[in-house]
C-alpha cells in the first residue's frame, strides 16, 4: 500500500510537471504565430482586435459562471477603475508594444525580453513600495540584462525588411528591443499594483473584467480611427489570431493553473522558463530565424539568472518573483 501511495504522488506530480511543461510551450509559441500573421501585412491594432474579440466570450463566461454560483464579488468604484486600468496596461498597451516590436526584432529575442519582467517587478517594487532589493537579486538581475546584451550585439544583423521609423533614429533592432522591453515594463506594473486588487475581487474576476476592459478600450480606439474595415482580412490571419487568443492563451493559462495546484507556483514558475527554448526552437524552424552558439549562450545565462533570483531568500518587505509565474499565467503579456 506504502508502495502505491508513493507512486500515485509521483505520478501526481509528473501530470502537473507536464502541464506546465504544455502551458510554457503553449504560451512560448505565440510569437510565433504573430510572426506568420505579419506576413499578410496585418497592423498590429487589427491583430490584438482580432485577439480579443475572440478571447472575449472565454471571459464573460467566467463572470457569468461567477455570477450563477454566486461567487461575484461587490465592485468598488476604486477597484473597478483600478481593474480596468491594470488590465488596460497588460492587455492593450503592453500588447500593442509587444506586436509592435515583433516587427523589427526575431521571435527568440522578443521572448527573452518579455522573460526579464520578474526582474522590473522587483525595481518597481524597489521604487514604489520600498520593498528591499537584496545583493544576490541584483546580481541576477545585472546577469539577466548582460545576457539580453549579448543576444542584442548577435542580432545586429538580422533584417526583418522593416526599416524603423525615421523619427527614432535607431536600427530596426534595437527599435524593437526598446519597444519590447517597454512591453515587458507595462506589463510588470500590471503584476505590481494588482496584488491587492486580486486579493479583493479574486484572480478569476479581476482578469475577466480587465480583458473586458482592455477590449472596450481597443474597440474605442478603432471606432476613433472609422476603421472597421480593416478587419476584413485573409482567412489565414482569422485563424492565426484564433490560435494566438485560445491556443496560446486561454488553454495554457488554464494548464498553468491546474500545474500550480499541483505542484505549486515556485515549481511551475521554473519550469516556465523553459519557454524561451521552445520558441527558439520553433524560430528556427518554421521562420528559419537565427540559432547560434551566442543565442544559447545568452538564452542560459538569462533564465540562469531568473531562476537563482528566484531562489534568493525572502524578506519580510521584499516581494517574492514566485508570485509573477501566476500573474502570468492570467495575462501572458500579450
Amino acid at each position: 500500500m506504502l508502495y502505491k501511495g508513493k507512486g500515485a504522488i509521483l505520478g501526481y506530480q509528473e501530470n502537473g510537471y507536464l502541464l506546465a511543461l504544455a502551458a510554457a510551450a503553449l504560451f512560448s509559441i505565440k510569437a510565433i504565430f504573430i510572426k506568420l500573421a505579419y506576413r499578410y501585412q496585418v497592423e498590429v491594432d487589427t491583430f490584438i482586435l482580432l485577439r480579443m474579440l475572440l478571447a472575449l466570450p472565454f471571459y464573460l463566461l467566467i463572470l457569468g459562471q461567477l455570477k450563477n454560483r454566486n461567487e461575484w464579488r461587490p465592485v468598488s468604484a476604486r477597484n473597478g477603475l483600478l481593474a480596468a486600468a491594470l488590465g488596460i496596461c497588460a492587455y492593450y498597451v503592453a500588447s500593442f508594444l509587444d506586436l509592435q516590436g515583433l516587427r523589427f526584432i526575431s521571435a527568440n529575442f522578443e521572448r527573452l525580453i518579455i522573460y526579464l519582467y520578474p526582474t522590473l517587478v522587483l525595481l518597481l517594487g524597489w521604487m514604489f513600495l520600498g520593498r528591499r532589493v537584496s545583493l544576490r537579486q541584483l546580481l541576477c538581475i545585472l546577469c539577466a540584462y548582460a545576457g539580453i546584451l549579448l543576444i542584442f550585439w548577435q542580432d545586429q544583423h538580422f533584417d526583418t525588411g522593416i526599416p524603423a521609423p525615421d523619427w527614432v533614429g535607431l536600427s530596426p533592432t534595437s527599435w524593437g528591443a526598446l519597444l519590447t522591453l517597454g512591453s515587458a515594463l507595462a506589463f510588470s506594473i500590471y503584476v505590481v499594483f494588482s496584488e491587492d486588487v486580486i486579493k479583493a475581487l479574486g484572480s478569476r474576476q479581476f482578469t475577466a473584467l480587465a480583458m473586458i476592459a482592455a477590449s472596450a478600450a481597443i474597440a474605442v480606439h478603432f471606432l476613433l480611427k472609422g476603421e472597421w474595415s480593416r478587419l476584413q482580412q485573409p482567412w489565414p490571419v482569422y485563424g492565426y489570431a484564433l490560435t494566438v487568443a485560445f491556443v496560446c492563451t486561454v488553454i495554457p493559462s488554464l494548464l498553468m493553473s491546474a500545474a500550480i495546484q499541483k505542484v505549486g507556483s515556485a515549481t511551475t514558475g521554473a519550469i516556465g522558463t523553459t519557454g524561451p527554448i521552445v520558441t527558439l526552437i520553433a524560430a528556427a524552424w518554421v521562420l528559419g530565424e537565427p540559432f547560434g552558439s551566442m543565442h544559447l549562450i545568452g538564452m542560459a545565462i538569462i533564465i540562469g539568472s531568473l531562476l537563482l533570483m528566484k531562489k534568493a531568500p525572502a524578506r519580510p518587505s521584499t516581494a517574492t518573483p514566485t508570485s509573477a509565474p501566476q500573474a502570468k499565467s492570467q495575462a501572458d503579456s500579450g
